[in-house]
């Protein structure tokens, strides 16, 4: 629900930033989107067994924390980026 939530609020970042590039706002927003979720799944894919597998061993906070919610912040950051350095104004 958090990643949902996440990526409708990148979509509406998107959205109101496209006009600054003179982009079309739906398909800026749509990528921006796009890059969340490519972020997401591949983090998903590459870095989630590894750190789950540490956090069956280690009962720690941090390490549940990261498993469950580091794709969002590492998806978003890499939204980000690529709002603030490709959407540049002309």
């Amino acid at each position: 629900m958090l990643s949902f939530l996440v990526a409708v609020l990148i979509a509406v970042w998107f959205y109101y930033s496209a006009p600054r590039s003179g982009r079309p706002p739906i398909s800026w927003a749509i990528s921006g989107v796009v890059v969340y979720s490519l972020v997401a799944v591949i983090w998903t894919l590459a870095i989630t067994p590894d750190v789950k597998d540490a956090a069956i061993h280690n009962q720690s906070g941090i390490l549940v924390f990261v498993t469950r919610y580091a794709y969002i912040l590492a998806a978003a950051l890499a939204a980000a980026a690529v709002n603030i350095f490709i959407n540049k104004a002309k």
